[in-house]
């Protein structure tokens, strides 16, 4: 059976190596040569002045100039492996982007590859990749505890937090300077159209450093050679509104991300204090669906601007110096009349620790519930006034202590981006 010709070039630098195909008249042989593209510390831009890369440049057009019978190219890009796991992410997927863009810009013009036919392998942290590049580079005196710690069975935030602690530190901003730059790269596969002399089975591959386990393309599927690394971590929080703690009204609450910037909180309060002379009674709850603004939100899920739309429900019983307030009807249950609010917030969520958060919220909405007054007379409590509440207006008011859990939902320090 007649397959197509492969000519594989991967463009790599420790974790993987160009293939670049050569055929005589019995076999296709691929060989390794090593190109890499390299972005700057938290850019999607490629730099054509940034380190190695005037060089790659010239040498990846030329390849292109020269290959008009490519088919079909696949397109991995790495982030290197400090600040957030989501923030990286989306960077590998928008340098993924500016990757094919440069494809295209640099194809001759009687190429045969399509935009659709380059297709976009973000694959997200390297960790690997700096997993190799410590192994043959770093040579200072504490390399096994850094080798030991990124050789460790545990997650990579953990990673993260030991390698950010190692010698207060010092070692974390050495391996960012000295070590992570190489990292974040962008690195791809040609495939070639055959020849018909040209068989598969007369293909033999040699490459050292590929990101997958190479085989003749035939014996396995595309969507397994190319598969993206998917890392998706489930993100929520438990909080308290501090303002309800203040006016003795117990309170607990729980947010849940949803991804695409969106979020679900709900809230409950429940106090019940009765003495001689005064009540302060009341309870109810909330439900928010928020939409995050912004590039802090962007780097960080649960952080930064945001706007929602929420809905609550809530009783109450308040007296002081005897007058008395109190919703629903009077002689019955608390909570057989309720009021009920909906309306829009604006808030912003303030970093203040590793897995603390202040959350600042307003909100203007509707308000309706039956609203009653009653004056403590002689032991009795005689009803003074019953109406109706059609109010419009601020309902909702928040300084909240947001507690932030899940992996990878910490707070970073400030200047640790990518």
């Amino acid at each position: 059976m007649r397959l197509l010709r492969l000519v594989i070039l991967l463009l790599c630098s420790f974790c993987m190596a160009e293939v670049y195909g050569h055929a005589d008249a019995d076999t296709v042989c691929l060989r390794d040569d090593r190109y890499f593209l390299i972005y700057d510390r938290d850019c999607v831009d490629l730099q054509e002045d940034y380190l190695d890369n005037a060089r790659q440049m010239a040498r990846i057009k030329r390849v292109l100039s020269l290959s008009p019978r490519i088919d079909s190219i696949v397109v991995y890009v790495y982030s290197s492996p400090e600040g957030t796991l989501r923030h990286n992410n989306y960077l590998a997927r928008e340098r993924a982007k500016v990757a094919r863009q440069f494809i295209l810009d640099h194809l001759p013009n009687d190429s045969v590859l399509h935009p659709e036919d380059i297709i976009l392998r973000p694959m997200g942290e390297n960790w690997e990749g700096l997993k190799q590049e410590i192994h043959d580079n770093y040579h200072r005196k504490n390399r096994n505890r850094v080798l030991k710690i990124l050789d460790a069975k545990i997650n990579t935030e953990t990673k993260k937090w030991r390698l950010h602690n190692l010698d207060k530190g010092e070692t974390f901003n050495y391996i960012v300077k000295h070590h992570m730059p190489i990292l974040r790269k962008a690195t791809w596969v040609m495939v070639y159209v055959s020849r018909p002399e040209f068989q598969a089975d007369n293909i033999h591959v040699s490459a050292s450093m590929a990101p997958v386990s190479l085989q003749p393309i035939d014996s396995v599927s595309a969507d397994a050679l190319f598969a993206p690394v998917a890392s998706h971590h489930f993100k929520w929080a438990l909080k308290t509104n501090l303002l309800y703690d203040a006016m003795l009204i117990p309170n607990l609450g729980a947010e849940f991300y949803l991804r695409h910037d969106i979020s679900i909180s709900a809230n409950w309060h429940y106090a019940w204090w009765n003495t001689r002379g005064w009540f302060w009674r009341t309870y109810g709850g909330e439900v928010s669906l928020r939409y995050w603004l912004g590039s802090q939100a962007k780097a960080k899920p649960l952080s930064g601007h945001h706007i929602g739309l929420y809905g609550q429900v809530l009783t109450y019983d308040f007296m002081a110096s005897g007058t008395g307030y109190m919703s629903g009807n009077p002689g019955e249950a608390l909570f057989d009349r309720p009021s009920y609010s909906v309306g829009l917030e604006y808030g912003y969520s303030l970093p203040i620790a590793r897995r603390l958060n202040l959350d600042f919220v307003i909100g203007l909405g509707y308000l309706r519930g039956m609203h009653n007054e009653y004056r403590l007379i002689d032991n009795c409590y005689v009803w003074q006034e019953q109406k109706k509440l059609n109010y419009f207006g601020p309902t909702k008011a928040e300084v909240t202590l947001v507690w932030l859990l899940g992996t990878d939902n910490i707070n970073r320090r400030k200047g640790d981006r990518k």
